[in-house]
């Protein structure tokens, strides 16, 4: 996922930092860091719906044993998805990650936005006492 580009604020791994001189670029600062915020806790909210997926789901009823007609239109669809998929050259299914790289990823999110939260209201502060 490609975030919005950043003015004054850098972050490095975990670590945010602000870098302004004026309180217009105060404001701006807050209005860019309250953004970024916003794209990391939908990021979030995406990888936690990844991880959900990935848990195990409650065994289904047993399905009825199929008539010779539900075999013949399954073998159907079958043949037809394998002449398309070979017709349009599908590449391989990307890897996918496992739930300790979900996990790893959701706590460094996380630690970014709380960071963003303390930049947030260090500037807030700053711009009260001086503005």
């Amino acid at each position: 996922m490609q975030l919005a580009p950043m003015r004054f604020t850098r972050i490095e791994g975990t670590t945010v930092s602000v870098s302004v001189t004026s309180a217009e670029e105060a404001k701006a600062a807050l209005k860019e860091l309250r953004h970024k915020k916003r794209e990391l806790k939908f990021l979030r909210g995406a990888l936690l719906k990844q991880k959900r997926a990935m848990r195990p789901r409650r065994a289904a009823r047993k399905a009825k044993p199929k008539s010779g007609f539900g075999v013949f239109l399954d073998d159907m669809r079958w043949g037809l998805s394998a002449m398309v998929e070979q017709a349009t050259g599908s590449s391989p299914p990307a890897r996918r990650r496992t739930p300790a790289e979900i996990d790893r990823e959701i706590k460094r999110t996380d630690e970014v936005l709380h960071n963003i939260e303390g930049c947030i209201l260090q500037l807030e502060g700053k711009l009260l006492t001086r503005g």
